[in-house]
């Protein structure tokens, strides 16, 4: 496959609706061997979480006032799958 057709084929995925990208992607989850429920969730879960982080900086409250989530439950989900915050350059 050409660069040009993936490339292609790429915006073609990213102008579809969220909810028929998710399709897409469960369709490829389901028929997969090796990946059961609770990965693909945890999997889902921490590449949001990641991307999220990446939009807002890693400004926890920022993030947690634009999601509604409390920035403690990013905190605890941030632990739990081992993500680190961002560190801040000494002077």
């Amino acid at each position: 496959m050409t660069t040009k057709k993936i490339a292609e084929i790429a915006e073609q995925f990213e102008a579809l609706t969220i909810k028929n990208q998710m399709k897409i992607l469960a369709g490829k989850a389901v028929n997969s061997r090796y990946l059961f429920y609770k990965e693909i969730t945890e999997e889902f879960e921490k590449t949001l979480m990641q991307a999220l982080l990446e939009k807002y900086d890693y400004n926890v409250l920022k993030m947690s006032l634009s999601i509604k989530l409390h920035r403690n439950s990013i905190a605890k989900k941030m632990k739990k799958m081992k993500i680190k915050d961002k560190k801040v350059k000494g002077k």
